[in-house]
């Protein structure tokens, strides 16, 4: 089938334009709705993103709100942990060389043999001192003398004389004085009189002073010549 233009000859080339120009408006139309709605679309997202954001700013603030709560009512005890160290050092020096009586009279019970007794016993230990290494020996020592009786002859003297030099705490030993005694007792017995250094070795019963519940859990020791 053959088209037939049925418009005059003057309208024929006014009405291609015209519709051309309709076509484009129609498209920038369309075109402008379109980026329109992509910039609606762009400020609904950033405006959710803003809104997510400052939800985090404000949880963040109520988060920094609750710690700087917590950090006023712990600052009355700012410094405690360093206080305590420093008490737990003064204790574990004081522990270190302080002299263990009970260690020595069990061990001091051990040796002295069967044929003397003794009648009295005074000691003194040397003065703690906090800041002493392990292993050195505490100066001035301090001193300990005996009073007591041998059955037998000055042979259990000499006895009694070479059991105080081999406890670890004692060194030095002398006799003082050794006297026959033949009215005192049933049997004669010598007197005598002996003297011992007595010797404390930083360290020897244990260096930290041991805490209850600490199950072995305590900070170690800085390493250095100090407690």
């Amino acid at each position: 089938m053959r088209r037939v233009n049925l418009l005059p000859e003057e309208e024929r080339g006014r009405a291609g334009p015209s519709l051309r120009e309709g076509n484009t408006v129609q498209l920038l139309l369309i075109l402008g709705a379109a980026l329109l709605v992509l910039m609606v679309g762009v400020y609904v997202l950033f405006l959710v993103r803003i809104n997510s954001e400052e939800d985090q700013i404000a949880g963040l603030d109520r988060q920094l709100a609750t710690q700087r709560a917590r950090l006023a009512a712990l600052a009355p005890y700012q410094g405690l942990e360093t206080r305590l160290h420093q008490k737990e050092e003064v204790a574990d020096g004081i522990y270190r060389s302080r002299f263990a009586w009970d260690a020595f009279f069990r061990a001091l019970s051990y040796v002295i043999p069967d044929s003397t007794a003794l009648r009295s016993l005074s000691a003194k230990a040397p003065p703690v001192n906090v800041n002493a290494s392990p292993g050195h020996e505490l100066t001035p020592p301090g001193e300990v003398s005996f009073t007591g009786v041998a059955l037998g002859g000055y042979e259990d003297v000499a006895a009694f004389l070479v059991q105080m030099d081999s406890l670890p705490y004692l060194s030095d030993t002398r006799l003082n004085s050794a006297t026959l005694d033949r009215k005192t007792y049933v049997r004669p017995v010598i007197d005598f009189d002996a003297t011992s250094r007595l010797v404390v070795r930083v360290g020897q019963e244990g260096e930290r002073l041991p805490l209850e519940g600490s199950s072995g859990s305590r900070r170690p020791r800085a390493q250095g010549g100090g407690p």
